[in-house]
């Protein structure tokens, strides 16, 4: 028996339980640290209200989803999706949930990965002059290696290692500045920089690009934070942890990681502002490649903490690419195309169709990469914009309340989705000659108000829906029994 146990570990998704929780989080501190720094570097300290905000939801993440996630999981058939997760909360006899949250998750899975890869082809074209064409068909290998040798851990195992390469590289390059430099000369030449302006605009979290910040903007910066909370990504790592232990003790080294990672991304753009003065970069691209190939007398640390940085941030995007990759794959086998009842009569086997399921979505990234320009940014972000709008209020609902429907959840999504996209995008209030959006009328990003909208309507839906089942409130209730459980067996 525990033969069969440990095969069927193997070949499923699953075999990595319990790698998700502890690093689950370092993703997207890591993807701050690599923006930060050019953002504070561009505009000045006001950046530093992301950091606070993505905080913020990191807290929140913590706990509120953290735990539930781990425990439906494990109770609900190992269930390693979000449309999975939602179709085994409610005991779907139809799969009117997963599949509707699989046709909206998985193109904009796809479509991030392809960003991501556009992102590594191009930063590695001005970077180190290597043809896009040569870099995407290596990543689109090593990718595919990585599937076939490791399965679904692939580089997810090395991401602890590589937030540790990255805060290495972050304070090695800060101490360089200072060594070289002296501290009252960096600070001199922060002060004087091109789009400083005064000592006030750039050393002030009040202001940002020159300009004081008004209310409306600090929210607005601040919001961008929570966006976490809809993250596909982040949720769905918690559902590898093996049992409450490793959530518990991971919690304190995410936590401290993401606090010291993004204090270190503001500082470091600051001191990159003085260690290249005069300099009047313009791009992101353009910092990286300045920060390898010119010295001017910052010394061989700079650069060697500098080329640590660029090469821990690519195998960070590289990670990142992985693990949306996966994500796809595991939606495409598992909840697009499940087959469990033929699968012990499928020639390839389980593992053979969770390989063949990540080669043709590596192949629909791959494509989509090779035909993007740099539009594929701001689509990607207006598709994860609206995405983590309508994800965010349902998921909460359906992990806290017992009450919460189908309905109350298609409800909840559509409306938090679709405000967001009529809030920033769509112009149709007068002003003089000109229609304006939400958006410019009040100053105020859309986000907040989109997941209000839509936890609104998802309590609207709990209300007019006829309440759940008793196998559905039975099924939450043994989850809510069993955290109680581990809380007390954790004291």
């Amino acid at each position: 028996m525990k033969k069969e146990q440990r095969q069927k570990e193997k070949n499923g998704l699953r075999q990595n339980r319990g790698t998700g929780s502890a690093v689950s989080l370092f993703a997207v501190g890591l993807l701050l640290m690599f923006i930060m720094p050019w953002m504070v570097y561009s505009g000045g300290a006001g950046a530093a209200w992301i950091a606070i905000g993505s905080f913020a939801g990191v807290l929140l993440v913590w706990q509120m989803a953290s735990y539930r996630l781990m425990r439906f999981s494990l109770q609900h058939k190992d269930q390693a999706t979000i449309p999975g997760f939602f179709s085994s909360r409610f005991q779907e006899k139809r799969p009117v949930l997963r599949i509707f949250f699989s046709v909206i998750l998985l193109p904009i899975l796809i479509l991030t990965a392809g960003m991501l890869l556009y992102g590594i082809s191009d930063f590695a074209a001005t970077l180190f002059g290597i043809s896009r064409l040569y870099t995407t068909l290596g990543i689109f290998f090593i990718s595919t290696g990585f599937l076939l040798l490791l399965g679904r851990g692939g580089l997810r195992l090395a991401e602890r290692w590589i937030a540790i390469l990255v805060l290495v590289s972050l304070i090695l390059i800060d101490y360089s500045v200072i060594r070289v430099l002296g501290t009252r000369h960096a600070l001199e030449n922060i002060f004087h920089s091109w789009a400083a302006g005064s000592v006030t605009e750039y050393v002030n979290v009040g202001y940002m690009s020159g300009k004081a910040l008004s209310v409306q903007e600090i929210i607005s910066l601040f919001s961008i934070g929570f966006l976490i909370l809809g993250n596909p990504l982040v949720l769905q790592r918690f559902q590898f942890a093996d049992r409450a232990r490793t959530i518990h003790r991971s919690r304190r080294w995410a936590i401290i990681f993401s606090l010291f990672s993004l204090f270190l991304s503001v500082l470091t753009g600051g001191l990159l502002r003085a260690a290249l003065y005069p300099a009047k970069i313009s791009n992101i691209r353009m910092l990286y490649k300045t920060i390898l190939t010119e010295d001017k007398g910052r010394g061989f640390l700079f650069l060697l903490a500098g080329m640590i940085f660029v090469v821990a941030a690519g195998l960070m995007v590289l990670e990142l690419f992985h693990s949306t990759v996966l994500s796809a794959t595991e939606i495409l086998h598992s909840d697009v195309f499940p087959l469990k009842k033929h699968r012990k009569k499928m020639i390839l086997g389980s593992k053979g169709i969770v390989i063949l399921a990540g080669i043709i979505v590596e192949t629909l990234v791959f494509a989509l990469a090779l035909c993007s320009g740099d539009w594929i940014y701001r689509i990607t972000w207006d598709a994860y914009l609206v995405l983590a709008c309508g994800l965010a209020p349902v998921m909460y609902l359906a992990l806290r309340s017992s009450r919460t429907t189908v309905r109350a959840c298609l409800l909840g999504f559509s409306v938090g989705a679709v405000f967001v996209g009529v809030w920033e995008f769509s112009a149709f209030i007068p002003q003089g000659t000109e229609f304006l959006t939400l958006r410019e009328i009040t100053g105020i990003s859309g986000i907040i108000p989109a997941m209000l909208m839509g936890f609104f309507f998802g309590l609207l839906g709990i209300r007019t829906s006829k309440p759940p089942t008793q196998e559905v409130v039975t099924a939450y209730e043994e989850v809510q029994f069993r955290l109680v459980s581990s809380g007390e067996k954790k004291r």
